[in-house]
């Protein structure tokens, strides 16, 4: 499936990479082992994206490459690049503010993904493998494809995506393919120990002081299989956390005894709802996104929405209950 990609990278000398909204470090990690593999093959790398780079994702891009756009700043950008990669991602309302100046471009493109769904627009060549347990796993079988060779940057790069997207090989997408790919990365150099602590333990004492609050918002139905619980930005305030201090809370919750789905409602900077859905397997995570204009995995979802959260949550909880799951009437 990469005979088109490797065309794509041989017949285009300037590049711009982007992911999605809120990146992670699979979207992170995809950019920076990306950026690499392609400035080793002589090509001149943009990594741009609608978002910041969280702080635990930061190590990976220890000269600042990654931009944030801003269409009065960088125009230039656009006139310079000849190919687009966007990894991570399929959806364009996913994608964030670059979005229109991606599309008005007209520049080509290629999306390299691992999702459900999607934009069936969003590319030229659209590689997408819903099998791989990240977008990382994608990236290294391109490179692998072109005889690149995994660098101690790359390296690093595609182990904290996999670590992050299998929740350090606990996830129900841990599967050999994974474990290959760790394995061939450790060999290159990839420090497990570190970049554990570096993508998982550089937790702050405001997230720390966030957690209580949170948690004390829990509330759950259908005999504890259904929970939801949300962060609002009035708690962000007053614990002096950010918004990506909350991320990982939504597996403390996953893991009661007896969840099936578990809801994360948390208010943005401009007062929409985004909302994480996760899974321990009964429940089609995806699904439920996907209904509200989302999109993931079987196990892990995410939709943004807007509305007060008190109605959000309710609208939510409601769509969830008719699962028949959670309400056994409702089997066929």
């Amino acid at each position: 499936m990469w005979k088109e990609v490797a065309a794509f990278i041989q017949t285009h000398q300037t590049f711009l990479v982007t992911t999605h909204l809120n990146p992670e470090g699979d979207a992170i990690g995809c950019e920076i082992a990306l950026m690499e593999f392609l400035e080793n093959q002589g090509k001149k790398v943009f990594i741009v994206n609608s978002d910041a780079t969280p702080k635990n994702c930061r190590f990976l891009d220890p000269n600042s490459r990654i931009q944030v756009y801003d269409p009065s700043d960088r125009p230039d950008i656009f006139r310079e690049i000849d190919g687009i990669f966007i990894v991570d991602v399929n959806s364009w309302q996913h994608v964030g503010e670059i979005t229109k100046a991606i599309r008005e471009s007209g520049k080509p493109r290629v999306c390299i993904d691992h999702h459900q769904g999607g934009s069936t627009d969003i590319a030229d060549i659209f590689i997408r493998d819903t099998s791989a347990a990240s977008a990382g796993v994608l990236i290294s079988e391109l490179i692998q494809y072109m005889n690149g060779r995994f660098t101690r940057p790359i390296a690093d790069a595609l182990y904290s995506s996999l670590i992050t997207d299998t929740g350090t090989f606990r996830f129900s997408n841990t599967d050999s393919r994974a474990f290959a790919l760790a394995e061939a990365l450790v060999k290159h150099g990839a420090d497990p120990f570190t970049l554990h602590r570096l993508v998982f333990a550089s937790r702050t004492w405001a997230a720390a002081r966030l957690l209580g609050p949170v948690l004390s918002t829990i509330e759950s139905a259908a005999d504890g299989k259904l929970v939801w619980f949300h962060v609002t930005g009035d708690m962000f305030k007053q614990t002096g956390a950010e918004y990506e201090d909350c991320d990982g809370f939504i597996d403390l919750v996953r893991g009661i005894q007896g969840v099936e789905l578990c809801l994360f409602f948390k208010e943005t900077v401009d007062g929409a709802i985004k909302l994480s859905l996760r899974s321990n397997g009964r429940v089609d995570a995806f699904e439920i996104a996907k209904e509200m204009g989302g999109g993931g995995h079987k196990m892990a979802a995410g939709v943004n929405l807007e509305g007060s959260m008190e109605r959000v949550i309710e609208d939510v909880v409601r769509r969830c209950l008719r699962s028949p799951v959670f309400n056994p009437t409702l089997r066929s």
